[in-house]
C-alpha cells in the first residue's frame, strides 16, 4: 500500500540535511545499478536483499513475503543511472526507467523507495516504499 505521506517526510528530511560526498555518489550509483539489473532479471530475491528493512516489510502484504510480493510487481528495470542527488544519509536516483530513493544504514546504502513516479506538487507515488 502506497503511503505518500511517508515519502513526503523522507523528502523533507533529505532537503533538511547537507550534501553527500562523491564517494557516496559512487556507492549510490553502484546500488542503483544492482537494483536495475535485478529488476530487469525479475530477481525478486535480489531486489528484496537491496531494500531497507522497512521497505521490505511494507512490500510484504498479508501472508506474502517480500519476495512473493515484489515478484508480482512490475518494477522498472534496465536502463542506466542518471541524476543522483545525495544528502547526508538519503539519496534520490533518477534512471531511464524509474526514480529510486535510498537510505544509508549501518551496513551501507539500501533502496527505500522504488517504482516511484512524480505526482506534480504532491509526493512521489512508489510501488515499494519504507
Amino acid at each position: 500500500m502506497v503511503r505518500p505521506w511517508v515519502l513526503a517526510l523522507a523528502v523533507v528530511a533529505v532537503l533538511a540535511t547537507g550534501c553527500g560526498s562523491s564517494g557516496d555518489e559512487d556507492e549510490v550509483s553502484s546500488l542503483a545499478q544492482r537494483w536495475l539489473a535485478a529488476a530487469q532479471a525479475r530477481d525478486a530475491t535480489a531486489q528484496c536483499s537491496l531494500l531497507t528493512p522497512a521497505a521490505a516489510q511494507s512490500a510484504a502484504t498479508g501472508d506474502e513475503t517480500c519476495v512473493q510480493a515484489v515478484s508480482q510487481l512490475n518494477l522498472p528495470g534496465g536502463g542506466s543511472v542518471g541524476d543522483i542527488e545525495v544528502w547526508s544519509d538519503s539519496a534520490l536516483v533518477r534512471t531511464g526507467t524509474d526514480t529510486l530513493f535510498l537510505l544509508r544504514l549501518a551496513d551501507g546504502w539500501r533502496v527505500n523507495g522504488a517504482g516511484c513516479t512524480p505526482q506534480g506538487d504532491r509526493p512521489y507515488d512508489c510501488d515499494v516504499e519504507g
